[in-house]
């Protein structure tokens, strides 16, 4: 039995960024989805439109799961708006009498899942949703490399822009640290 639907592929739906980096629309929606955040800073307009192409907008309410700890993932999520709480299971250490803990909350323009998307491995903690929900923009490995390789003026500033952050954000907890002795 033939169908007689057309057949219809991705690329005849959505657009590709050749097709979006001049729609002043999406130009604008880029610049603000990634305006001010940590893993586009330095990005030149066309820039962010390429890689506003190759991610996926998520909406998650507050305290929705959006990825748990020791799962194996390939993503990695810019906070659009809301915050995106980062926890941490003592269990999973061998501490079977602490409660999970809140160690950070992420806001607007910052990144998570950065660890996994780097180095293959298992989510190092859980992320929820904020008291006010979230909206991401997460982007697969596969996707962020094949943009890096194709453009490697991209590729360099996303690669140093990560790991600016995180360098900061290991600054942050060895002051910590050095704070609580």
């Amino acid at each position: 039995m033939t169908s007689t639907e057309p057949d219809t592929h991705r690329e005849d739906i959505v657009p590709g960024p050749e097709t979006l980096s001049h729609d002043p629309m999406f130009i604008e929606f880029a610049q603000q989805v990634f305006g001010g955040s940590e893993i586009a800073d330095g990005l030149a307009p066309d820039q962010l439109v390429q890689l506003a192409a190759i991610g996926q907008m998520r909406v998650y309410d507050s305290g929705d799961l959006i990825c748990d700890e020791h799962e194996h993932s390939d993503e990695l999520y810019i906070v659009g708006s809301g915050a995106v709480e980062v926890w941490l299971d003592p269990a999973s250490i061998g501490d079977q009498t602490s409660a999970p803990r809140k160690i950070a909350s992420l806001q607007a323009g910052q990144t998570c899942g950065e660890l996994a998307l780097l180095d293959g491995g298992v989510r190092s903690a859980r992320l929820r949703a904020g008291p006010h929900g979230a909206r991401l923009m997460a982007f697969t490995c596969a996707e962020l490399l094949a943009l890096c390789e194709a453009d490697t003026g991209i590729g360099y500033r996303l690669m140093r822009n990560l790991a600016g952050a995180l360098a900061l954000r290991l600054r942050l907890q060895d002051m910590q640290l050095y704070s609580s002795e």
